[in-house]
């Protein structure tokens, strides 16, 4: 993979000086399952599922003309790569996947002193998991005229997508005091907010972030924030307004495995 650019913030890590050889960044993380024994029965039922953060390694060699310029060139590798939690992004399968990183082992050897040395970077992936580095359309602007709605998608990705999901109010009738849902409509896990709505209102719901904005205003809420699995889902919406004409979107980062 000597061609494959990777970068650990601004700085390249392949570059002529600087090539990088191996990783396994691309491996997935560990999932840490916990089950509860059956009672009165053999097997067991899984109770929750949590993937661990991320450990992996970039391997490679650092290469001058002189065993001088190979050692200011590792001071400034060292340098770089000491600055905490920032975007390792690597080319894979014609796209680029990004990992907020920060390297927790440096290791260089250069033990015959040749005008080259070679480096281990161990790195540290608190999410566990890769992203794009550019948000994808989920759902295109829809109108939703009924009081209830479900709205099918299609998440890209091997991992839980968490959408930020804006639904605009053009017109309605009956809004006081009503409550608006938004759920993922297989599991029926959403978030709801009750307030005075009137036309022109616009609800945000960042699933990522756990934020509910109405007009850029933080807002409670109830219920829990919703997440979609690879494959396809569907975004569900209820309210109990007397009539309403909405607009509703929404757009994700999809997130590797």
């Amino acid at each position: 993979m000597s061609a494959i650019p990777v970068t650990y913030g601004p700085y390249s890590l392949q570059t002529t000086n600087v090539r990088t050889t191996r990783t396994n960044v691309f491996s997935a993380p560990r999932n840490n399952v916990q089950a509860d024994k059956l009672a009165e029965s053999d097997g067991a039922v899984i109770v929750k599922a949590q993937l661990e953060p991320k450990v992996f390694t970039v391997e490679g060699i650092l290469r001058t003309d002189s065993i001088e310029a190979t050692q200011h060139l590792m001071d400034e590798f060292k340098a770089a790569l000491s600055v905490p939690n920032q975007a390792l992004d690597i080319q894979y399968a014609g796209d680029t996947r990004r990992f907020i990183s920060t390297a927790q082992n440096i290791m260089i050897s250069n033990d015959r002193g040749l005008a080259s040395a070679g480096f281990s970077v161990e790195f540290l992936c608190p999410s566990g998991v890769g992203t794009d580095t550019y948000a994808s359309t989920l759902l295109a602007p829809t109108a939703i005229t009924t009081s209830t709605a479900s709205l099918g998608v299609n998440i890209g990705g091997t991992y839980q997508a968490e959408p930020t999901i804006a639904l605009t109010i053009n017109t309605l009738t009956g809004g006081t005091n009503k409550t608006l849902t938004v759920t993922n409509d297989v599991t029926r896990r959403g978030v709801a907010v009750t307030r005075n709505w009137s036309a022109g209102d616009r609800l945000e719901i960042d699933t990522l972030g756990k934020l509910i904005y109405v007009n850029n205003i933080p807002m409670d809420f109830m219920g829990q924030f919703p997440v979609w699995e690879p494959g396809p889902g569907s975004i569900g919406v209820v309210d109990d307004f007397g009539a309403r004409d909405m607009t509703i979107n929404a757009e994700y980062v999809r997130r590797w495995l």
